[in-house]
């Protein structure tokens, strides 16, 4: 889904309005989206209090026409105003900031928009300040008030119109925007853009054929492991035969094979690591998780990558050892999917991870373009581009996933992906956002604090059925 500047965003306003849409009936649908997405947070509770604070822009338009949907969901909204407005729904409260509140089940922002410019005043700054000191949820109508300042709302989700906005995407945006839900409101969406938002109806899978066999799934190589890091091959490989892959085979230093083989599932089939090229009958290749960083192990590597046959997946050790010498990326002969944290990014790129994660955007497209290659920059919003300059932003993940083993789950599910035969762009794009979905749902049953990579795993099922709904 295309992500789009604000100014590009007034110019589709504005098209819209002309080709007969009235801005009344475009501010009646945002904010019965809005309201709509407060209900479900109601859902989970007794109550049904909702705050609604209403700036004097389109924003607290949108704040009063979803005080009006609430009520007549029976809920009970009350209404903040920021500034004297005509509008009072019937059957919602109306307070003047800074009256005494009542509690609230759910807080609605819609003091500022996009038209902000330098940093916030009063009385928004001290209502900013107070929203932020609630337990209560916030949802967020089109941005976070105050984004790009340093004063600013922290929503639990952000409902915006339209298509998202390019600021929403930002790294410096991830604190504050919770999950971005895009509401079609009808506005005219053809636009130019090289920033896209990954979303679910962008993922193509390859189709599942009644008749067919696991010869028509794709057999994945992985190449991982060493001596204490015998979990990293066995989570990639797991992630693998639940991403679809037909066949899994993890090939592991002759030293753990008897750990690893003990321990991996009945589905994937070890084998000692005894070949020094890329034997003939695979359809992709995963390498990195936990092979270490001897000198002996990065020459491995590299005989791996320079006589591959088939599309590849990098990772973890593997890409500490392509650090040694990037530009020997040019002269691979196949598709190559990168997935780097921002260490190991920086790295690659000679750079410390504060520059790396400063500017995420521009040193992503950067390598990808000069080298050739997929990168897929894991993170909040993991990045992912090629060589085109084009990037896309993933809208799933959660705070849960910043811990071991979620990386080596990546590269099992982008290898899968590969070996069923999709390009190497399609693969890492539908990787992270499933893996991030799968994220998101492990996170909903276990909690982000307590989820674990094989608890993201498990949910792999789930979230391949979600997605090709």
């Amino acid at each position: 889904m295309k992500a789009v500047t604000t100014e590009q965003m007034r110019e589709l306003d504005r098209r819209t309005i002309a080709a007969g849409t009235p801005g009344e009936e475009l501010m009646e649908r945002a904010g019965f989206a809005v309201a709509k997405a407060a209900i479900e947070f109601l859902k989970r509770r007794d109550s049904r209090q909702v705050l609604l604070f209403a700036g004097k822009g389109n924003n607290g338009g949108d704040a009063i026409v979803a005080a009006r949907h609430l009520a007549a969901a029976g809920c009970h909204p009350t209404l903040v105003l920021m500034e004297r407005r005509d509008e009072r729904p019937a059957g919602v409260a109306v307070v003047e900031w800074p009256d005494e509140l009542p509690e609230a089940d759910v807080i609605i922002d819609g003091l500022l928009g996009t038209g902000l410019t330098g940093e916030v005043r009063e009385p928004y700054a001290s209502a900013i300040q107070w929203i932020n000191t609630q337990r209560a949820p916030v949802v967020a109508i089109d941005v976070p008030s105050g984004l790009g300042t340093t004063t600013c709302v922290r929503a639990e989700v952000t409902v915006t119109m339209g298509l998202p906005k390019i600021d929403l995407l930002q790294p410096a945006a991830a604190d504050y925007i919770g999950r971005i839900e895009v509401a079609d409101i009808g506005l005219d969406t053809d636009v130019e853009s090289d920033i896209e938002m990954i979303i679910g109806a962008d993922i193509v899978l390859p189709e599942r054929r009644r008749s067919a066999h696991k010869g028509d799934f794709g057999h994945l190589l992985i190449i991982a492991g060493s001596e204490g890091y015998t979990g990293a091959p066995v989570i990639a490989a797991q992630a693998a035969a639940r991403a679809g892959a037909g066949l899994v085979t993890l090939a592991v230093p002759k030293e753990i094979y008897p750990i690893v083989a003990g321990t991996c599932p009945p589905e994937v089939m070890p084998r000692p690591l005894t070949f020094e090229q890329v034997p003939p009958g695979f359809d992709a290749v995963a390498i990195g998780p936990g092979l270490g960083q001897k000198p002996e192990v990065q020459k491995m590597i590299w005989r791996f990558l320079s006589s591959s046959p088939v599309p590849m997946v990098v990772d973890a050790d593997a890409l500490n050892a392509v650090a040694m010498a990037p530009a020997a990326l040019k002269k691979l002969p196949v598709p190559v999917v990168l997935t780097p944290h921002p260490g190991e990014m920086a790295r690659l790129v000679s750079k410390s991870a504060k520059e790396v994660q400063t500017n995420r955007w521009e040193v992503a497209k950067h390598f990808a373009q000069e080298y050739g290659v997929v990168l897929a920059l894991k993170g909040a919003g993991t990045v992912v581009t090629d060589k085109s300059g084009k990037l896309w932003i993933n809208s799933t993940g959660n705070p849960g996933m910043a811990r071991g083993g979620m990386g080596d789950a990546l590269t099992g599910i982008i290898g899968a992906l590969l070996a069923r035969g999709m390009p190497a762009l399609e693969a890492a794009r539908a990787g992270v956002f499933v893996h991030g979905l799968a994220g998101d749902l492990a996170a909903e049953k276990h909690g982000e604090r307590a989820m674990l990579a094989t608890d993201l795993i498990e949910s792999l099922g789930v979230a391949w059925h979600i997605e090709a709904d």
